[in-house]
């Protein structure tokens, strides 16, 4: 039974099979005798004929919509923590309420810290208040005690000149008096008794003795004469001095205690200020502790809606905003945007940028609302190119463009993608054609014009251009047919491309030898010049280089049949639209 199943079932997939068969041969005949005949098709598809019209030139880039003018609300906690909770992004938030807290676990532990430093330091500062006090105290007893000693110093001086000095003076001058009576009594005693004496009325011995007391008389006399002249000679002037350099020793030892006190009470206020200084810097970073733990709780500054920043995934510094995620100083954690006037950031190509100018209409398509349009403006167009730009791809170079809306938005929340396509210039009556249908020849802008049954490249000028289609100022005239793909000129000038053509007078070279594989045919001459080729920009289809040979001829037959030249031309359009126009942001020009 299994065996019959399986032939049964054998059968049935070679029936299936055949008729399969038989149905693509038919599709295939029914096509290959209605389709129209290649070389019509062809004809059609290869020759455009030249005409005037009007010309739209637009450019179109994608970019993102954004409020002009949003607040953002950055972490203001002087260090690296966490988000402990946020609220969802998309949510309105009334001004003044709650939006993030973050972790500050450890800055309390430094607050507890802090704390107890300003204690400290205000303990110092009272301990330095009251030595300021002792020290003021102590040198104000000090000066008293020096004035004082001034003070009895010049009393001395005073009581010695006016007092002292007089009163020895003048008992030197009474002793010499009662000297000079002395001596004068006793002389007259002795005069009596010589006197007596001759007469016989006294002894010798009496007279003896009036002289003897007479002597002593007129003896302590001189002595009271010398110690006159001693004091004022000697004593006097000595006393004098020794009380006026004490007075100049008083007077000089009070200009050193006032000059140590205001030292010393100098010191001691320099001391207070250092310490109140102390106090000031640990009471301000205990007050920055304080405004940490509140910046940690962090408020709406105004109503709107949270939009969480965009966080590129180059950068390594930053990390998405979450509960748990860590933070570093100042990064920005939620933006309020003003969704009351809105703007869309586009990306203008440097082939573009000249074209640009702030003040030109344009207008914007939401890719949630793509039936709608909306009217807007350029703001502005950055000067330089746009860094950021330049990591995806160094060689390209944009402009940040802002395209700045006019009419009002439904309620829409930035972020939404749109298309901005900034309205350049409506040329009339102009001739235009498509983009690909103008090449390079010989460094030359050229179109190729059918003339009889060759193609010949003509000289065109070129000016404003879009997606698809380019200005000719000059060169063409209505009713020329143009040849839309033409040849690629494999001398085309271009910057990874040689500039010296062949046939061209070069500069001095250095002369070398030939080598084993030159035949002398293709070596330079002594004239400066190579090579004798003719031009053969005459011809329909020129012979292709050997690096377009090399490309494009997948079968090795050393030409380049139908179907290798529809490829060779697919890539020259590409290449084509990647230099000439092609729209970034997937947008399309708007040819009129």
């Amino acid at each position: 039974m299994k065996t019959h199943a399986y032939k049964s079932r054998a059968g049935s997939a070679s029936i299936v099979l055949i008729v399969g068969i038989c149905l693509i041969a038919a599709v295939f005949i029914g096509v290959m005798f209605f389709r129209p005949s290649a070389g019509a098709d062809k004809e059609a598809a290869d020759y455009l004929q030249v005409a005037t019209g009007d010309f739209l030139v637009t450019i179109v880039e994608g970019g993102t919509l954004e409020a002009v003018n949003e607040i953002s609300v950055r972490n203001e906690v002087k260090y690296s923590t966490k988000i402990v909770s946020i609220v969802p992004e998309g949510t309105y938030v009334k001004k003044g309420q709650l939006i993030c807290e973050l972790d500050v676990s450890e800055i309390e532990d430094r607050l507890d810290e802090q704390k107890l430093s300003v204690e400290s330091a205000e303990f110092t500062v009272n301990q330095a208040v009251e030595d300021l006090k002792i020290t003021e105290s102590q040198q104000e007893s000090l000066i008293k005690a020096a004035e004082l000693k001034v003070e009895f110093a010049e009393t001395d001086l005073d009581k010695y000149k006016e007092g002292d000095w007089p009163q020895i003076k003048r008992d030197a001058e009474t002793a010499i008096l009662t000297a000079k009576e002395k001596l004068a009594i006793d002389e007259d005693s002795l005069e009596w008794s010589q006197k007596l004496a001759k007469e016989g009325f006294e002894t010798n011995k009496k007279v003896e003795s009036d002289r003897y007391t007479a002597l002593q008389s007129k003896v302590r006399l001189e002595q009271a004469e010398e110690t006159k002249r001693l004091l004022e000679k000697y004593d006097n002037p000595k006393m004098l001095r020794q009380f006026e350099a004490n007075l100049e020793e008083a007077k000089e030892e009070l200009v050193r205690v006032k000059s140590q006190a205001a030292s010393k009470i100098a010191q001691s206020n320099a001391e207070l200020k250092s310490s109140q200084n102390r106090k000031a810097l640990q009471e301000k970073k205990l007050g920055e502790y304080e405004a940490q733990i509140t910046a940690a709780r962090v408020m709406a500054p105004d109503d709107g809606m949270v939009v969480y920043p965009f966080v590129s995934f180059r950068s390594q510094s930053q990390s998405m905003i979450e509960e748990g995620a860590s933070v570093r100083p100042r990064q920005e954690l939620i933006k309020l945007p003003d969704v009351s006037q809105m703007k869309v950031t586009i990306k203008v190509h440097e082939s573009h940028v000249n074209q640009v100018q702030a003040g030109m209409g344009a207008y914007v398509v939401l890719d949630s609302l793509p039936d709608k349009r909306f009217k807007a403006h350029v703001k502005k167009v950055n000067l330089m190119p746009d860094q950021q730009s330049r990591f995806s791809n160094p060689n390209m170079k944009v402009y940040s463009t802002v395209i700045l809306i006019d009419d009002k938005l439904p309620e829409v929340k930035p972020g939404l993608s749109a298309r901005a396509e900034v309205v350049v210039t409506n040329l009339q009556n102009v001739i235009k054609v498509p983009i690909q249908a103008v090449t390079t020849f010989k460094g030359k802008q050229v179109c190729y014009v059918r003339k009889g049954s060759e193609d010949e490249p003509v000289d065109v000028e070129v000016g404003l251009y879009n997606s698809k289609f380019i200005q000719i100022p000059s060169g063409l005239k209505p009713g020329d047919e143009i040849l839309l793909s033409p040849p690629i000129d494999s001398g085309e000038v271009g910057l990874d491309k040689p500039t010296v053509t062949e046939g061209e007078e070069l500069p001095p070279t250095k002369k070398v030898g030939p080598t084993k594989k030159s035949k002398g045919k293709g070596s330079q001459s002594k004239g400066g010049k190579q090579g004798s080729g003719k031009d053969g920009g005459q011809r329909k289809r020129r012979a292709p280089s050997p690096e377009i040979l090399k490309q494009f001829d997948k079968n090795g037959n050393g030409k380049i049949d139908e179907d290798e030249r529809a490829a060779l031309i697919e890539h020259f359009r590409n290449q084509r639209g990647g230099q000439g126009g092609g729209q970034r942001g997937g947008g399309q020009g708007r040819p009129q």
